[in-house]
């Protein structure tokens, strides 16, 4: 609030024309300035939209996402996406067989724990990119509506002097989709390189095995990207909660008198200072010549009353405003006593702001629930495969070491650097989502935390009721994303799932150890019988010639009749 210091006889007259000035502008032009202001999410995400309709992952229709910027169902996208489903589906049972020549001799050769574990994880990967496109399909009516609230969103908060800044999401997009590309390039390229025989043409279907990891990580990008804005929304309510504190605090401080030690001495023989933001009250209340001013001549006009400049102005928290200058660095000669009033120190006005900014929270708690119920079995499926793949990638280098035979669509796990660069994009997608879903959930219960800070700093008996009443809302309106309820995405269960690779990967290497050491063994036992058959199949030859011998000896030796 602006308070001008006028003589007394003008504060009813001034106060008459501010209140004109606020009603000049309507509620519904109001609504028409905050949508023009407010940036669409959308927006952002145009040539992520693109990429995801060419591969198959969204069905809703192009042409109105170009033209509008929304998303809406589309027949010819649902059977656009069910045939490259099943054409994915096709082509990656033609690279099993393609490459399995290898998998038929694999039981025979190793152990029955290596077998079932490759024939097990050689589809996980086609069940995840299945659970996605299903998903999508199942949500294409409902992921457009939560755009829409998210938009919603974005002009009550403009409505509260939150504006939201959807660059970053624009750049985050950009920067994720190139690491994709990085990632999945540098695997392929680096596996069929190295470890297939690309003189064959048959090589050419080692390109499929990229496409379930890609189209999962696209599908998750829409979800990681649309959480780092529900984040970014809980993180500008609780900035503007901050902001309230932190000018109540100066406020105090200034109530206190601790300007006069700061504030520099006043010298009255400066002449008074003129402040262009406040042009339009000198008009309306003391119609002021504003050119005679600029030029430092007297003050001349027809109002009645007029407004009676103060030489030295400062702000409520003891700063000297620094006089408004032009290009040319001419000063003004008029000042005005400006005070920034706090929002806090009036309890009654303060409320209906507190009260909106927790009824915007409390839509973004709905939204983020939302969005987790329809994303919740697309995660539960990526947990699953990252925990398999990454315990299974692990095993099948110890057996690469041991230099045994591995399924074919995990030969990677024959070169340890590109092992490295496979988990590490695996790991990093399961790890990034887990930790962003924390960072959500934990931006979204600090909004209590910085409305009590409001309390405390305020120290008034009506702002207590105030918060106690809307902290219950907050208690209850609290967001925290799971993968179907099984777990609950934080950083204790990443160190769960930490420990159970560990212990699963311990176990599978002792029972490798323990295959081996009984196949030796029955190698062993049967070159034992080999070697003991052959022992005695040669003391058998040896007593039938010494039989013979004698035989001879005696008949030689019988004295003949």
């Amino acid at each position: 609030m602006l308070i001008v210091s006028i003589p007394g006889g003008s504060q009813a007259q001034f106060n008459q024309t501010k209140c004109k000035l606020q009603q000049r502008i309507t509620p519904m032009a109001q609504q028409q300035s905050s949508e023009a202001a407010v940036q669409p999410l959308l927006e952002q995400f145009q040539q992520l939209f693109f990429i995801s309709k060419i591969v198959g992952i969204l069905p809703q229709d192009l042409e109105k996402f170009r033209t509008r910027n929304v998303l809406e169902k589309s027949r010819n996208g649902m059977i656009y996406m069910l045939v490259t489903l099943v054409v994915y589906v096709l082509l990656y049972n033609v690279l099993i067989y393609s490459f399995g020549e290898e998998d038929r001799s694999l039981k025979a050769s190793q152990s029955t724990l290596t077998f079932v574990i490759g024939l097990f994880l050689t589809y996980i990967g086609l069940i995840m990119m299945g659970t996605d496109q299903l998903t999508a399909l199942r949500n294409q009516g409902r992921i457009g509506e939560l755009y829409e609230r998210i938009r919603q969103v974005d002009e009550r908060l403009y409505q509260e002097k939150c504006v939201i800044d959807n660059s970053t999401i624009g750049r985050r997009i950009k920067i994720m989709v190139a690491m994709t590309v990085i990632f999945e390039l540098s695997i392929l390229l680096a596996t069929y390189i190295k470890l297939v025989d690309y003189t064959q043409w048959m090589s050419v279907l080692w390109l499929i095995s990229a496409i379930p990891t890609f189209i999962n990580t696209l599908d998750k990008i829409w979800f990681a990207v649309s959480l780092y804005a529900l984040k970014e929304r809980f993180e500008a309510i609780n900035s503007t909660l901050e902001e309230l504190v932190a000018t109540h605090e100066k406020f105090k401080l200034w109530l206190r008198g601790d300007h006069e030690a700061a504030a520099p001495p006043l010298d009255s023989s400066q002449p008074p200072q003129y402040d262009s933001n406040l042009e339009y009250l000198y008009k309306e209340l003391g119609g002021l010549d504003m050119g005679s001013i600029g030029k430092g001549s007297s003050m001349s006009g027809s109002g009645k009353n007029k407004v009676a400049p103060v030489a030295h102005s400062m702000n409520s928290f003891g700063e000297p405003i620094e006089p408004a200058s032009d290009k040319a660095g001419n000063r003004n000669p008029l000042a005005s006593n400006m005070v920034h009033e706090s929002e806090l120190g009036n309890a009654a006005k303060v409320e209906e702001k507190l009260n909106n900014l927790c009824q915007v929270h409390d839509e973004i708690c709905e939204i983020g629930k939302a969005m987790n119920e329809m994303w919740s079995y697309p995660i539960l499926s990526l947990m699953a495969y990252g925990f398999l793949i990454f315990t299974a990638q692990l095993y099948f280098l110890y057996c690469a070491t041991q230099f045994q035979s591995i399924p074919s669509l995990f030969r990677s796990a024959k070169n340890p650097l590109i092992t490295v660069i496979a988990l590490s994009y695996t790991s990093g997608k399961c790890v990034y989502l887990i930790y962003l879903s924390w960072k959500t959930s934990l931006a979204s219960k600090r909004t209590g935390i910085s409305l009590h800070k409001c309390g405390v700093v305020a120290d008034d008996n009506l702002l207590y009721e105030i918060v106690n009443h809307l902290s219950l809302k907050l208690l209850n309106h609290s967001v925290d994303f799971s993968a179907c309820g099984f777990f609950t995405l934080d950083m204790e269960t990443l160190y769960g799932v930490s420990g159970g690779i560990t212990s699963y990967l311990i176990i599978l290497i002792q029972f490798n150890l323990a295959a081996q050491q009984a196949k030796e063994a029955i190698q062993t036992f049967s070159s034992l019988n080999d070697t003991a058959g052959l022992v005695g199949a040669a003391t058998d030859m040896y007593n039938g010639s010494s039989t013979l011998h004698d035989l001879v000896t005696t008949t030689m030796l019988t004295p003949t009749g």
